[in-house]
């Protein structure tokens, strides 16, 4: 119990000096040790709702209602900034598995909404409520979202953050949301990629300084939520083959470890160790999501989600995220 009382504290103690606030969910999947932090809240989930995506995708695999080999057309239409896809050519024919690296490996925007568009807008949520996982809401596709955001249609143009977000509380009481994601669609179904991307740049900047209280606003209040309880459950139900079969959640480890964004939860990690993460991050927020092994190959969940960021918060927010998952490891990891 003193070990446990030192662990939170530190862990506190970190979170206290970033600022905002920070979510923490942790457990040694072997021991059943854990470590929480304002774990049951709930944070704007960034990119790591891509996890929930791709294990609908996999689960979908699993039934036969699609195949990783199965190949999907790009169209100019698919295209969403934070993407290497809106710079390749429509009528580019990648595979539901060359997807699923891009989704997570490069957080392709791009990617994630043509994977989640084929399983079904639905169908994450769906199975999410299935899986017990409550907390996880996945309601906002990319391609809508940052068309909101940027003031591309009739419901949004020249609007501030702050009426960005009045305006969809506004459709979510008349039950008109999902009327407002199809028309904004509708609207700018000819924005070709490039220029969706000079709208972005223009709306934000290019590097994203422009703008940052009106991006807080939408993206603290707009941005698919979760909690770190129930992200770090869904982990576990990766890590131990309970939300797909024992091929898919092999091949979900797999594309995690290759994350190419590694400053957070592996900066924080002893070297050498194998980690399946996936990072996120919008405007105020700053979150990974780990399965991280042992040398002994016990699973630990690890899952750090921050929001309500200043600027310069969420310019510290990997250092902190990182030393958080070092005092985790520090007591969840050797022995097992």
């Amino acid at each position: 119990m003193v070990e446990q009382a030192h662990v939170h504290h530190a862990v506190a103690a970190i979170a206290a000096d970033l600022g905002g606030t920070v979510g923490v969910a942790a457990r040694n999947l072997a021991s059943q040790a854990s470590v929480t932090l304002a774990a049951g809240e709930s944070f704007p989930m960034a990119s790591c709702f891509k996890i929930p995506v791709m294990v609908e995708v996999m689960r979908q695999v699993d039934a036969g209602a699609i195949r990783l080999g199965d190949r999907l057309t790009l169209t100019e239409a698919d295209k969403s900034p934070g993407s290497t896809l809106i710079h390749c050519h429509e009528g580019l024919r990648p595979s539901v598995r060359d997807l699923l690296y891009l989704m997570i490996t490069l957080s392709d925007n791009t990617a994630t909404d043509m994977l989640w568009r084929l399983v079904g807008l639905g169908a994450v949520n769906d199975t999410m409520t299935r899986l017990g996982l409550t907390e996880i809401d996945c309601f906002m596709p990319d391609r809508e979202y940052f068309l909101m955001e940027c003031g591309a249609g009739s419901d949004w143009r020249g609007l501030s953050g702050a009426e960005i977000v009045a305006r969809w509380r506004e459709f979510e009481m008349g039950g008109r949301h999902e009327e407002a994601l199809a028309r904004v669609l509708e609207e700018n179904a000819r924005l070709s990629g490039a220029s969706f991307q000079h709208v972005y740049d223009q709306r934000w900047g290019l590097d994203g300084s422009l703008g940052y209280d009106d991006a807080f606003a939408i993206d603290q209040a707009l941005d698919n939520q979760g909690s770190p309880a129930d992200m770090a459950e869904l982990l576990a139900m990766i890590a131990e083959q309970r939300c797909a079969s024992a091929p898919s959640c092999r091949l979900m480890i797999e594309i995690m470890s290759r994350q190419e964004w590694r400053e957070k939860i592996p900066a924080g990690l002893p070297a050498g160790l194998l980690v399946a993460n996936k990072t996120g991050g919008v405007t105020g927020t700053s979150n990974d999501a780990a399965i991280v092994y042992t040398p002994q190959g016990a699973p630990i969940v690890m899952v750090v989600y921050c929001k309500g960021l200043d600027a310069e918060q969420t310019q510290r927010a990997p250092q902190a995220i990182a030393a958080i998952a070092g005092e985790l490891y520090a007591h969840l990891g050797e022995p097992a």
